[in-house]
């Protein structure tokens, strides 16, 4: 069950409907808990990417203070922001009644982020965050850091959402599979009206309808219902997961993060930019 959660703030289209939905959940939570607000803490964190403003570039002779000067003004500007940034996640959360702590940190986002989970439950963060305090089509590289080396699960927020209820579980029976099929379900980020797929991408149907049948029967156990969804694999897994999600349309898509194999090459390296880039829900990712 979850208690606290952190959220990457930026002015980022995608980081936006990350505090909407985080929000829009701990009302939902509460609701289903004799309407206590308190049920769950929200922490937002405006990180100030000093390394990065400070990168050393090529610059000709007698440039350096010129340098020293931009970074300065950089700094000054980027710390603005985030302070418009936090004031307006402590207006929101004042409106809603939520509890919740404003972060101001300093430092290599995806760092501060790792450092500031570990008191947290999962982190909320968007597609396009980089805490450049600026917008971008690209998926950040603050994201991808996170799912590489994280404890937490991460919830991968795109620019718009799906108006449903679908959430699709990728499950090839592998251990990080199985560990983001328990977090998600023990976090219970879901609503009642929630409708479960779960997929199974194999070359035979004789190895994919028994794991199919294990997510079936440990969701069973805590009282959720699914329908199972054997595809058979005809080309790379990735491209034939992309396809079912684009065919079922999910508000949310659960995968567990990285591996060698079956869905375990849906991450990183070239197939996490697949599924990062093409997926228009989020994505629950966890090792």
């Amino acid at each position: 069950m979850i208690r606290s959660t952190l959220i990457a703030l930026d002015n980022s289209p995608s980081s936006k409907i990350a505090l909407d939905m985080a929000i829009s959940f701990c009302q939902r939570y509460a609701a289903n808990n004799e309407n206590r607000i308190d049920c769950i803490h929200l922490s937002g964190v405006a990180v100030v990417d000093i390394p990065g403003i400070k990168t050393p570039t090529s610059l000709p002779i007698g440039a350096g203070a010129y340098k020293k000067h931009r970074d300065e003004t950089l700094i000054s500007e980027a710390k603005e922001r985030a302070e418009e940034i936090l004031r307006t996640f402590e207006a929101r959360c004042n409106e809603a009644k939520i509890p919740h702590t404003s972060i101001r940190s300093e430092g290599l986002p995806y760092e501060q982020i790792e450092h500031h989970a570990l008191r947290h439950d999962v982190i909320l963060i968007g597609r396009d965050t980089n805490f450049h305090y600026e917008t971008s089509e690209d998926v950040g590289a603050t994201v991808r850091k996170l799912l590489v080396d994280n404890a937490r699960p991460v919830i991968v927020y795109p620019q718009k959402l799906p108006d449903n209820h679908r959430v699709v579980i990728a499950y090839d029976g592998s251990a990080t599979a199985a560990h983001a099929l328990q977090m998600w379900t023990l976090l219970e980020i879901r609503s009642p009206q929630t409708e479960i797929h779960v997929v199974s991408i194999s070359d035979q149907e004789s190895k994919a309808m028994p794991r199919l049948e294990e997510a079936a029967q440990f969701l069973k156990f805590h009282g959720l219902s699914a329908q199972l969804h054997y595809v058979p694999k005809e080309r790379r897994v990735v491209e034939m997961l992309a396809e079912k999600v684009l065919e079922l349309s999910p508000r949310m898509v659960v995968l567990g993060a990285y591996g060698r194999g079956g869905f375990k090459e849906t991450l990183f390296g070239s197939s996490t930019n697949k599924m990062l880039e093409t997926a228009n829900c989020p994505l629950f990712l966890y090792k």
